[in-house]
């Protein structure tokens, strides 16, 4: 394989599973955004749990961030420091030096989902996340995949996959994959609820900011003020600006594959 068709499966491959995260768990699954068939909405789910881990876990706490949004409740923004918010919510601590290690380990996030889960097995970790998706819950693909031990299954099978058809280069490939992932959702977290960058359209009532440039590399999450103002909206660039999710959202509204996306009153004509 050439080293630019390489490159183009790794960004085809990162495209794909970071919409995965973006149309499906979040505009999809956790704010409802948009509407589509089962088979759709199963693709996009898939996609979603090949990087973020269980839906429902996911869901549910993207749920309680929108409801304790900037407290000392909430369980990823950066009441504590840059670093607690992008990675440090997840290791247990604001210091940035083990804050950047794991934001630099790649596979860390899939560690952590290993341990969370073996957790649950020994019963330490109750699924609590589950009682503020009662939607999710009624689909068996949703509760199939909270199931202990299945996202660490996937993963696996996605380590096994690319050391057959590159060895130890594709490994690299996959890793290098997932370490661009992981920090871009994470940076959604961090970048866009930090008081130096971007600005506040609207007055949140919390420190979500626009950051336009972060939209780049997290197919328009970047706008995230405006999102907080809007958490239905199935658009987020909602004054201008790159929103891949978006496009991608309209191109299977075009085609039939999902209908009624919403989104606030005054920009439905735009």
């Amino acid at each position: 394989m050439s080293t630019f068709t390489a490159i183009a499966l790794w960004f085809c491959f990162t495209t794909l599973l970071g919409l995965g995260n973006t149309v499906g768990y979040h505009r999809l699954l956790t704010h409802r955004a948009f509407q589509t068939g089962p088979v759709v909405r199963g693709m996009w789910t898939v996609l979603g749990a090949m990087h973020s881990g269980s839906p429902v876990f996911w869901v549910g706490l993207h749920r309680f961030h929108h409801a304790r949004s900037d407290t000392e409740e909430d369980p990823h923004s950066p009441v504590e420091g840059f670093w607690q918010g992008h990675t440090g919510w997840m290791v247990g601590t604001s210091h940035p030096l083990p804050c950047i290690l794991f934001a630099l380990s790649g596979f860390g996030q899939q560690a952590l989902i290993l341990v969370h889960d073996l957790k649950r097995l020994v019963g330490r970790n109750p699924p609590t996340w589950r009682k503020v998706c009662p939607d999710l819950m009624k689909e068996r693909l949703m509760r199939w995949l909270d199931i202990p031990l299945v996202m660490p299954v996937v993963f696996v099978a996605q380590v096994a996959t690319a050391a057959v058809l590159g060895g130890v280069a594709g490994v690299a490939w996959l890793w290098l994959a997932h370490l661009f992932l992981t920090n871009a959702s994470w940076a959604v977290n961090s970048i866009c609820h930090w008081p130096t960058f971007g600005t506040q359209p609207y007055d949140t009532g919390e420190g979500s900011r626009d950051v336009p440039w972060v939209a780049w590399f997290t197919n328009g999450e970047g706008y995230h003020n405006s999102h907080h103002r809007f958490p239905r909206s199935a658009k987020h660039a909602l004054h201008g600006g790159v929103d891949l999710s978006w496009n991608v959202i309209q191109l299977m509204v075009a085609t039939g594959l999902a209908k009624e996306p919403w989104l606030p009153r005054s920009f439905r004509s735009k």
